[in-house]
């Protein structure tokens, strides 16, 4: 008798087993099969954008948006790290192999130039690191360069617009003059002028430039000799002088700026979005900021461009691509111009009917839709000069 109960016992446990695994693997009567894991996973294809700091808060939540809307090549799902640095930084890094990105959207083509030199010499004439054709570099937003100054300081040096805003500078600091010699509070102290370092930063080196063509009076071919002028030298020297501290990535520079208030800057040189971000934040602490538009400016273009670099491959080329449409898509544009950017993609227009736009917004705090004269971007070799002898004169 207990014999049989046992052998009862096992086929009954053996039929329970057996509805368990039918269970599981097509599912209770009536439902449609589980899927299962048949054939090998498909790999995630990764790639690296090195970005310039300035694009942060866009890039985040576009990259976000772009792995929600679960990207693939070939049946792949696109994975995308982004890693911000300055733009300087990021070329030299690259460039002897410190750093391998498998694209990179630097704050302006000047760095795109300068990669090109500075790989050629590096790498032995392995060839052109930046992609061609559809893989050459493209501009994901349009932003200028601009001053942003305490309003309160800034109207007794400069009228709006300001018509030679780097001589009225210059007057104002050569010397040491301070803003009681012009007019203002005692208690203000000196002039105090602030821009990013050039050796690290992208709008380091166009505040450079930008004084480069202001002294020599032109807005387009900048030549070596006109930079390593004696008396360029000592005009820019005169300027630099102002500078208390040079920060290395502008998208934390103006941040900086509004913290400290105008005990530590009365003017910055940075990225227009930048102030656009920050113009607010600044009001409740310190007073109105004000944006100045040099009469001939600079634009910075942020490019994104794919590397043809030995540690890319031809997947993560394509991937690489996939995301830039995805940057450059009508309502990923869009998202850029909440962060006060300006779209490289022409279908999206900067003004509208939006009042929340920040160029309706800010427009009581010099925010311009339509800026003036550009000056042309010089050669690699004049830049890569420029900021020789700033190196060289300045350097602190």
């Amino acid at each position: 008798m207990l014999r049989v109960s046992r052998v009862v016992a096992i086929s009954y446990l053996a039929v329970c087993l057996a509805a368990f695994a039918t269970s599981t693997i097509i599912g209770p009567l009536g439902y449609a099969p589980f899927p299962l894991p048949f054939g090998p996973t498909r790999e995630p294809i990764a790639i690296t954008l090195d970005y310039g700091t300035e694009k942060q808060a866009w890039l985040e939540e576009a990259a976000a948006l772009f792995e929600a809307s679960n990207p693939t090549i070939d049946g792949r799902p696109v994975r995308v790290t982004l890693a911000g640095v300055g733009s300087r930084e990021m070329v030299t890094e690259i460039a002897q192999n410190k750093r391998m990105p498998t694209a990179i959207s630097p704050a302006s083509s000047v760095q795109i130039e300068l990669l090109r030199a500075e790989w050629k010499n590096y790498s032995q004439n392995q060839g052109d690191i930046i992609g061609a054709g559809n893989a050459a570099p493209q501009p994901l937003v349009i932003t200028p360069l601009v001053l942003v100054a305490w309003e309160e300081r800034a109207s007794r040096l400069w009228q709006v617009p300001p018509t030679d805003l780097w001589g009225d500078l210059h007057g104002a600091v050569a010397g040491g003059k301070s803003w009681q010699d012009l007019g203002g509070s005692e208690a203000w102290g000196y002039v105090k002028f602030g821009h990013t370092r050039p050796t690290t930063s992208n709008s380091g080196i166009q505040t450079l430039l930008l004084m480069a063509y202001a002294y020599h009076n032109k807005t387009r071919d900048l030549t070596v000799g006109d930079v390593t002028d004696a008396g360029f030298r000592a005009w820019m020297g005169e300027i630099e002088q102002s500078v208390i501290e040079f920060g290395d990535s502008t998208g934390t520079f103006m941040k900086n700026m509004v913290l400290s208030g105008p005990g530590k800057y009365d003017m910055v040189a940075v990225y227009e979005n930048l102030a656009i971000q920050d113009i607010e934040n600044a009001s409740g602490r310190w007073g109105k900021l004000r944006v100045y538009y040099p009469p001939a400016t600079i634009l910075s273009d942020h490019p994104f461009a794919v590397l043809n670099a030995p540690w890319v491959s031809p997947e993560q080329q394509r991937a690489a691509l996939l995301f830039r449409s995805f940057l450059l898509s009508a309502p990923t544009q869009r998202l850029a111009l909440k962060y006060g950017f300006r779209p490289a993609n022409p279908d999206v227009a900067v003004i509208d009917n939006d009042a929340a736009n920040p160029f309706n917004k800010y427009r009581d705090y010099g925010v311009l839709v339509d800026i003036g004269q550009q000056v042309q971007t010089p050669p690699a070799g004049t830049i890569d000069t420029l900021i020789e002898t700033w190196r060289r004169d300045v350097n602190r």
